[in-house]
């Protein structure tokens, strides 16, 4: 006589079985996420300085964006707040920034001029805790902003960054 239905340790072993799948998807997933807020932030930074910049070349003036472990914020001249100035746009991050700015804990700052280029040599990278793949940095010279990855090393210097 065939029977009906399952045994009860196939059932267990069923269940166990999908608890597992369902643990490992939520992990995974989670792991995913964060690297993609982190990239989102990490490319949020860039298009900000890359918006200064071209304000900069069209207003014919200083535009100055500094930047905080917890967030940055974008000037429209190169005056800021220790002037008097406020920010025409502030933006708090989820992820703490790094930087091998002078002065960064204290709000470093990267000035563009009315050419679009910069003195301010450094690099800005994105702290999201483990390392993940994707972006995590973005290195500033006089002429170009180039993102990258962190994966020489913990420092924050363009030595340990691969531009991608």
């Amino acid at each position: 006589m065939p029977s009906r239905g399952f045994s009860l340790v196939e059932m267990l072993t069923i269940m166990a079985t999908v608890a597992l799948l369902i643990a490992l998807g939520t992990v995974m997933f989670q792991r995913y996420d964060r690297s993609f807020r982190r990239d989102a932030q990490t490319r949020l930074i860039l298009a900000e300085l890359l918006k200064a910049r071209m304000q900069a070349i069209s207003q014919h003036r200083v535009i100055r964006v500094k930047l905080y472990p917890d967030r940055f914020e974008v000037y429209s001249s190169g005056t800021d707040d220790r002037n008097g100035a406020s920010p025409l746009m502030a933006q708090q991050l989820r992820f703490p920034l790094s930087s091998n700015a002078a002065g960064f804990g204290g709000g470093a700052h990267v000035d563009f001029k009315e050419t679009g280029l910069t003195d301010d040599w450094c690099t800005i990278c994105v702290d999201a805790g483990a390392p993940l793949p994707g972006l995590d940095s973005i290195v500033i010279s006089a002429t170009r902003m180039s993102p990258g990855s962190k994966d020489k090393g913990n420092e924050c210097t363009s030595d340990n960054i691969t531009i991608r």
